[in-house]
């Protein structure tokens, strides 16, 4: 509300400003050819002001520097209103490449007007639409430094609507890149405000722009984020386990997901740092997520404190949101109008050069159109305050039961304890084969293949220890094959834990102890105490792969 009128209350002071510098540009500008930006146009600071635009790209912290002197020179001798506006804008975006945007950046409206009334004369000028997009998205990020989300979603949109008058940029060598630069921000406003079908759109179409493998990683693990809140965690750690085989990345992202997985496979003591590393380091919804998860663990375990703090996370999370809730209802209908089809309307030609008549026309519209928008905006303002209302009315009880909504998480996960086991008998040999040659076995019995391990040298191969997603998908390997196996194992054995139900999984592969020690990591003595463990538990001999098996024909 505030960031709106203080946009209309700007507009104002700039529109008084502008309008005599259009007069200008517009009796100027009927004399001129098809190219705005040319050395006979903008004569004095043509050529640095293209070097600069290539710096910022390849060597932003360099770019300062250059920003500098010229704004230097523009103080010894006037800048044609042409460089000044140009210099202007690169100031701003090195501001951004260096991450030093301020309240003190320049401000690009008066910018943006230049722009905008420049290309009613030039409207096939390439290099003056793609400095047009940029002052837009530009803008975007001097609003979204603002916090005003709304006001920056509505720049990067122009940005693109303008960028879409051109259908190809192949000489510009940066506007592809941009392109795919705008849509990762209007994603992230999107997923911010909670429209994930929206963000995850947004996403796709930079993914289609983007070229460098860092890119494409980072735009995967940003879908993986989305997939995350849409509690998909499935397609969310392959989405990041895609994106970490392209560009290694630290893995702190994907621990709400493998915290989630763990809660399904009932092993909640090895969900509990997960989802804390996830509350502690994780985006928004992460954080949500992980405090509903860690609440109803907490609560199961009888720790008070625990779960009154994460719960009142959740809660004070969830007004927050009905804050958040008219933006949201505005972005997401700039959004949608942005992607409604439009009227196919005719290209206008060029304008030529024309009497003062004409002008005069130009002008008067242009004021007709900005008082318009005032009007508009106004209007606008009273329609978010009615909606601020209904949704405060709306979204009050849900407010309130917000501790009933956590008591009924809880009473779903403890509810997966009671399940029925499986009575039907299965194909053993069929059951066997399917477990032998799951992807999670293959991978394991792979990365043994040619390794001659013996007692005395397990420590000789720390590449060879398994990670948490690999014990997941063994022991999920397992229960598809016989029904419940982790479950209905542990059940029957009260004494073993879950680290003897990964290491039974392995020695179900025909592993000895010296290869399990490898793959556990641990030294040889101690996996041979839990191959003793287990075994004393199944009491049947002392091989324990033949253990286990007549157990498995025996219970399944």
């Amino acid at each position: 509300m505030q960031g709106q009128n203080g946009y209309e209350t700007m507009n104002k002071k700039v529109f008084a400003k502008v309008f005599f510098f259009s007069l200008s540009v517009l009796m100027c500008a009927c004399g001129r050819g098809k190219t705005a930006f040319t050395r006979q146009n903008a004569p004095h600071h043509f050529v640095e002001l293209k070097a600069l635009e290539r710096l910022i790209e390849t060597q932003p912290s360099a770019a300062l520097d250059s920003v500098a002197w010229l704004k230097d020179q523009e103080a010894h001798t006037p800048f044609t209103e042409l460089d000044a506006c140009e210099l202007r804008l690169r100031e701003v975006q090195a501001q951004y490449k260096n991450r030093s945007l301020s309240t003190a950046s320049p401000d690009l409206s008066p910018v943006l007007a230049f722009y905008d009334s420049l290309a009613v004369f030039y409207p096939t000028d390439a290099d003056l639409q793609f400095l047009r997009a940029n002052a837009y998205y530009y803008k975007g990020a001097e609003c979204a430094f603002a916090s005003e989300d709304v006001m920056a979603l509505t720049h990067y949109l122009k940005a693109l609507q303008v960028m879409s008058l051109r259908d190809d940029w192949s000489g510009n060598p940066y506007a592809k890149r941009f392109i795919a630069l705008t849509f990762t921000r209007l994603s992230e406003i999107l997923y911010r405000y909670g429209l994930q079908d929206e963000a995850f759109e947004s996403c796709r179409k930079a993914s289609s722009y983007y070229e460098s493998e860092a890119d494409l990683a980072a735009i995967m693990r940003f879908e993986a984020a989305i997939y995350q809140s849409q509690k998909d965690y499935d397609k969310a750690l392959a989405r990041f386990q895609e994106s970490t085989e392209m560009v290694p990345m630290d893995d702190g992202q994907v621990q709400l997901s493998v915290g989630a997985k763990l809660i399904e496979l009932q092993q909640y003591d090895s969900a509990v740092p997960h989802l804390e590393t996830a509350f502690d380091s994780g985006d928004r919804f992460a954080r949500v997520e992980a405090s509903a998860k860690l609440a109803a663990i907490y609560r199961d375990k009888g720790r008070a404190d625990e779960e009154l703090r994460y719960t009142r996370f959740y809660v004070e999370n969830s007004m927050s949101e009905t804050r958040l809730a008219s933006r949201k209802l505005e972005i997401e209908y700039l959004y949608e109008d942005f992607n409604r089809p439009k009227e196919q309307v005719a290209s206008s030609k060029e304008p030529q050069a024309s009497s003062p008549l004409w002008i005069l026309m130009v002008l008067l519209a242009v004021i007709v159109f900005l008082a318009y928008i005032i009007v508009r905006n106004r209007k606008r303002i009273s329609h978010i305050e009615n909606k601020i209302s209904t949704i405060e009315q709306r979204y009050g009880q849900g407010i309130a039961d917000s501790d009933v909504e956590i008591e009924q998480v809880s009473q779903q996960l403890n509810n997966t304890h009671e399940r029925p086991e499986n009575t039907n008998k299965i194909d053993f040999d069929m059951a066997w084969q399917s477990y032998m040659e799951s992807p999670m076995a293959l991978k394991i019995k792979n990365s043994l293949d040619g390794k001659d391990i013996m007692i005395k040298n397990v420590g000789v191969f720390p590449k060879l220890k398994l990670k948490e997603m690999d014990y997941m998908g063994l022991v999920q390997a397992a229960n598809r094959s016989f029904p419940d196996f982790s479950s209905r194992f542990l059940k029957d054995h009260p004494d073993l834990n879950v680290a003897d139900v990964r290491h039974s999984c392995l020695a179900l592969l025909g592993l000895n102890d010296a290869e399990i020690a490898v793959l556990e990591g641990i030294s040889y003595s101690g996996t041979n105490r839990r191959t003793n463990k287990v075994l004393a538990a199944l009491n049947e001999g002392d091989n324990l792969e033949l253990a286990l098996l007549t157990y498995i024909k025996n219970r399944f």
